[in-house]
């Protein structure tokens, strides 16, 4: 169980939110580019979200290796 915040995961989960967040712009204006229906942009928003909890659960993995 994690008592305290580890800095290193906080900025971390930083990043990823940041490339995530810059990913998704960069979707939204290539398929407003083109005629995307709405299951196209709901799938790349999925994409996303899992991209984004993918990023987030490799942090937690990292932070949680043991270092001896």
């Amino acid at each position: 169980m994690l008592s305290t915040v580890n800095p290193l995961l906080v900025l971390w989960g930083i990043i990823m939110v940041t490339g995530v967040l810059f990913f998704w712009r960069f979707l939204r204006f290539a398929l407003s580019t083109c005629d995307a229906d709405n299951t196209t942009h709901g799938l790349a928003h999925l994409f996303c979200l899992l991209l984004l909890l993918a990023g987030l659960a490799l942090g937690v993995m990292i932070n949680n290796i043991p270092v001896h």
